[in-house]
């Protein structure tokens, strides 16, 4: 029989190697946090963090020394132990988006940092209204994403996987919400650089298991692929994963 591309969930040991070799490999998080770091200098203040779709704390670890109080919201009992072990002094709340009570214009910052991958696109648009009700004057939120013009976004559109745009949806929320908010795209560059086709073949199963794989490709098809379009050298292998954050900012 044909190998096939794995397909893993967030909760096994096969997710967190592919994602460990995707994190050693790539200046993604460096580079989202050095603009993280910027632009909440820019904040009115920093009273309240909203993380929201927080999974196991690692974003909210990141910055829960920034702010005043932290709010963690997640879904997954098993991502929240994790995280209510690691920060028992955040207030979690075990709820997705739409369900979570957090007080109106409460928030300095809402981050829903690669979360709505796994809201059906249809309720993009209520869930972006949810988190933008959180904010206080002058407060803003970012929804993060990966970009969908990367050569990761390419792979999976090649092998017939969903790709993802955030800017249908700042769209029509300018269109409903525009009066009340701004809302603006920004993109932060990132690549992933392998030194050898095992660690970037690992990488793209990774980005090929975002959402999870109903009918996987062959293995000799994916690993085919990367060899085409990743690689500079029998050492060199690079592709980009660059971020979008759509921030909307209560006038």
């Amino acid at each position: 029989m044909t190998a096939k591309v794995r397909a893993f969930l967030s909760d096994t040991d096969d997710y967190r190697v592919a994602f460990e070799t995707f994190l050693a490999n790539t200046d993604q998080k460096v580079n989202a946090r050095a603009w993280m770091d910027a632009e909440i200098q820019k904040l009115d203040d920093t009273d309240l963090l909203v993380d929201a779709g927080a999974g196991n704390g690692e974003l909210t670890k990141y910055l829960v020394e920034r702010f005043g109080s932290v709010v963690a919201i997640e879904p997954n009992p098993f991502l929240l132990d994790q995280l209510k072990a690691d920060y028992p002094d955040v207030l979690t709340v075990a709820d997705g988006i739409l369900a979570a009570k957090v007080p109106p214009q409460s928030a300095s910052l809402a981050i829903c940092s690669h979360v709505f991958y796994y809201i059906p696109p249809d309720q993009w648009q209520v869930n972006l209204e949810k988190i933008a009700s959180w904010l206080k004057p002058g407060a803003k939120a970012w929804i993060i994403l990966q970009s969908g013009d990367t050569d990761c976004m390419a792979m999976r559109a090649h092998f017939g996987e969903q790709t993802f745009s955030l800017e249908p949806v700042r769209e029509e929320f300018v269109k409903e919400q525009g009066d009340a908010y701004d809302a603006v795209m920004h993109s932060i560059d990132a690549h992933i650089t392998t030194k050898n086709l095992k660690d970037a073949y690992v990488i793209a199963e990774f980005m090929m298991n975002m959402l999870p794989l109903e009918s996987p490709p062959d293995a000799v098809d994916l690993e085919a692929y990367v060899e085409q379009y990743f690689a500079e050298s029998p050492t060199s292998y690079r592709f980009s994963c660059t971020q979008n954050v759509l921030e909307l900012t209560r006038k």
